[in-house]
């Protein structure tokens, strides 16, 4: 019985190829598109997964509160990670690290960056890092050893051996090779290309031994089944009760890795928020939308043509069919449209596959047999088979047979009141995410666009390195000389990223119990004018930085907390025992949070060897002939270092690299439900005038126009597109005013937004269907009425 249910199945589907193909198509183009985005949401929630001992590794974070204010930070003092190892009962490794870096690395004429950190040894126990060569257990025995992964070595040494080689760093110090470990997946909070002792850091930072200086992170494995609550109240005021309270503005405490990529964000209060949970929990919804679009569109169809056999149940019933023979039949047809999807989707996703990963930056995998990938694939195919055979097999069955022999009409009206509440829901959903799209797209262009105090175009910035930092006086002169360029101005860090701070400056008038967090920038005198950041007040730094060493810039923010009216040129700042002069006020600019205001923050005369050269190219110059004149000059005064630049405003761009994220796929799904919700559109508007041929042929001969026949077939499907805009309207600006309140971001949404997406989909819909109606208007109506 399951053979001739099968082959008729597929008889019935090559009788109507078009409506088949279209059905196939849609569902398949939904199953791919969401199985897609769980591919991705699965890669997300099973982060680090790599790691053994995921649930007992933690991070020390540092809680500090300022003026009202409490930041959370990963930064920890040098002393911390040795201490509570010895001291803390439940703590089995604690690791002292830097953050990920790049240095160069020599070997022969080999020169490349590559990144890394400093460790202790333990961090490839903690981390359980796979060793291909060299014994885990002596790798860090000398502070001259380093530790390459597998692709970093083989950048390096090509295909020869690695083990025991030596590699020079920064053209000044030798490293020899004591371990090859094989390179953590992309969906690793860690990707690093070398390890290098810790001890070798330590030797020359003298600030590490200091319990008041946070510079370093520390990485944590506990004991299996250590009381991590009770660690953390130990550990809360570790570093006071360590310093006999001298040191009280931080508290310290574990967070679990667990909670590293889905959460790991803080409010001003310094409670957990979520993190890229938020996104996850978005693109879930996007895609079980997409496939409920899918399957939607899947029913309708089946549904619309299931109602032109009634007569072939009829004829069934009358030779001795069952009406559980007929609901398996019905049920098996649409059991084997919906395997064929499934079938199309794998498809599908396989040729997706590479340029999606292009897209997301990740190496997402399609294992098949995968038990819950194959589990994804089952179970869709029976709920969209199940789903869209349920409606023509239970209520063709129940038919009388010598009523539907005789044409008689069924209650038809059941039917059509299902396909439409189907239309509606299947086109608001698509018109939520267009709006959706539309708004994502409009806040990160405003957040691009927005004035943030200084110019980051022709910008571009390169380490210094070696001895750049001697020569800086020569390659200013020869880079402006060039002609092409405008300014040049050395910072320690980026602008955009300013996170050196503190809250140890005072001022005449400031209140003793405020402590005001204040970030810190060092730079020369010719940054501002490099970045074209404005005066409020007073002057830049002079051409003579050693004469001016006690003379800072403030902003804005910093300025107005100090005196009401922003006026404080020549007001005195006291750090410690140190003084020193405002001698300019920096209107604000966008730092760190492109979201937020800025907060106060002041630049310090450069004292460093290191840090970023900023220099700004003039407008309408050959930018491709520019960069090739930097490049020889700093190459000609810092021989042995290849020249590696960034430009500032891809920086900034990057910023917004998880709101892209969200527009991009948002985009393309909102595109992917736009087309299945038309092919759905497109099968029931071809249906509707197949059913009302004889109708639209007899208005024809009795005169009826082309237009007022298209207006007439359009009318029913425009006031379903029109209910489905107004469903969606409040439903988007719900969900668009949630998701901005909670990225705290500017923008307020505009109700145009809203009738574009209307209109837009409207139209699209009205393409559509129009095409199936001028088809039928302009038909010769003798042929449908010859039977007549």
């Amino acid at each position: 019985m399951i053979k001739n249910f099968i082959k008729t199945a597929f008889r019935n589907l090559w009788k109507t190829k078009g409506y088949s193909f279209l059905n196939i198509f849609g569902l398949a183009i939904g199953i791919a598109a969401a199985a897609l985005i769980f591919l991705w949401v699965e890669n997300q929630l099973s982060y680090n997964d790599n790691f053994p001992n995921k649930k007992d590794i933690y991070i020390v974070k540092s809680k500090q509160t300022y003026d009202g204010a409490t930041f959370v930070f990963e930064s920890t003092p040098g002393p911390l990670a040795q201490n509570i190892e010895k001291e803390i009962p439940g703590i089995k490794h604690a690791v002292r690290m830097t953050w990920n870096s790049p240095m160069l690395f020599s070997v022969g004429d080999n020169n490349l960056f590559q990144n890394g950190l400093y460790a202790d040894a333990t961090i490839t126990d903690v981390l359980s890092l796979e060793f291909m060569e060299g014994d885990r257990k002596t790798a860090f025995d000398k502070v001259d050893n380093i530790i390459l992964s597998e692709s970093g070595a083989k950048k390096l040494f090509g295909n020869q051996p690695a083990l025991g080689k030596t590699v020079k760093i920064d053209n000044k110090e030798l490293y020899i090779v004591s371990a090859i470990t094989k390179d953590l997946p992309k969906n690793s909070s860690y990707n690093f290309q070398w390890l290098i002792p810790f001890k070798k850091f330590e030797s020359t930072q003298d600030w590490l031994t200091r319990w008041d200086n946070n510079g370093i992170q520390t990485l944590i494995q506990v004991e299996d089944n250590a009381n991590v609550d009770q660690i953390n109240k130990q550990l809360m005021n570790y570093v006071k009760n360590r310093t006999n309270g001298e040191v009280t503005f931080s508290q310290n405490l574990l967070y679990p890795m667990e909670r590293w990529v889905t959460h790991n964000r803080f409010d001003n209060s310094g409670n957990e928020i979520e993190g890229s949970l938020k996104n996850i929990r978005l693109f879930s919804i996007i895609a079980w939308i997409v496939l409920l679009i899918a399957c939607i569109n899947f029913m309708n169809l089946a549904t619309a043509r299931s109602e032109k056999r009634a007569k072939e149940v009829g004829m069934r019933k009358v030779v001795g069919a069952s009406r559980q023979s007929l609901i398996g039949q019905f049920l098996a047809e649409s059991l084997v449209l919906a395997s064929i999807s499934s079938l199309v989707a794998i498809l599908f996703v396989y040729i997706c596959i590479r340029p999606f990963n292009t897209m997301i930056g990740q190496d997402l995998q399609v294992d098949l047999f995968k038990p819950i990938h194959l589990a994804f694939v089952i179970i869709i195919t029976l709920i969209c088979g199940l789903f869209a055979g349920s409606y023509p097999a239970f209520f063709l069955s129940a038919f009388k047979p010598l009523s539907t022999i005789k044409g008689a009409k069924q209650k038809a009206g059941t039917g059509s009141l299902i396909r439409k509440g189907l239309v509606v829901l299947q086109y608001t959903a698509s018109v939520v995410l267009i709006i959706c799209t539309i708004i994502i797209y409009q806040q990160i262009q405003h957040n691009k666009n927005k004035d943030l105090g200084f110019d980051k175009s022709q910008v571009l910035t390169t380490a210094l390195q070696g001895d750049m930092a001697k020569h800086l006086p020569l390659i200013k002169n020869q880079l402006i000389a060039t002609g092409l360029v405008e300014q040049v101005g050395v910072s320690d860090v980026s602008i955009l990223n300013i996170y050196n701070n503190t809250s140890g400056f005072n001022w005449e008038g400031k209140d003793p119990n405020k402590s005001i967090l204040i970030g810190m920038l060092r730079a020369d005198e010719g940054l501002v004018p490099a970045l074209d950041l404005k005066m409020f007040d007073g002057r830049n730094f002079h051409t003579n930085l050693l004469g001016d060493s006690t003379s800072v810039l403030i902003n804005e923010t910093l300025a107005k907390l100090i005196r009401k009216d922003g006026h404080v040129v020549g007001s005195i700042l006291n750090y410690g025992e140190e003084n020193y002069t405002i001698a300019g006020v920096v209107k604000n600019f966008v730092y760190n949070n492109v979201y937020a205001d800025p907060d106060p923050m002041l630049f310090i005369p450069l004292v460093r060897e290191s840090g970023l050269l900023n220099i700004r190219t003039k407008a309408g110059i050959d930018l491709p002939q520019a960069i090739q004149q930097i490049e020889k000059i700093i190459v000609k005064n810092n021989p042995g270092f290849p020249f590696d630049y960034k430009f500032l405003d891809e920086t900034f761009n990057s910023k917004f690299q998880a709101e892209l994220f969200i527009q991009q796929l948002s985009s393309v799904f909102a595109i992917i439900s736009i087309i299945i919700s038309c092919l759905g559109l497109f099968g029931l508007a071809a249906f509707a005038t197949e059913q009302r041929a004889k109708e639209i042929s007899i208005r024809k001969v009795l005169g009826a126009s082309v237009s007022g026949l298209i207006q007439m077939l359009n009318r029913e499907f425009i006031i379903l597109i029109g209910i489905s805009c107004i469903i969606a309207f409040p439903i988007a600006w719900i969900f668009m005013h949630k998701w901005l309140a909670d990225y705290a971001h500017h923008i307020t949404i505009s109700w145009t937004v809203f009738v574009l997406s209307g209109l837009t989909a409207i139209v699209i819909a009205l393409l559509t269907i129009s095409s199936q109606a001028f088809k039928a208007a302009v038909a010769n109506p003798t042929k449908t009425l010859r039977d007549e």
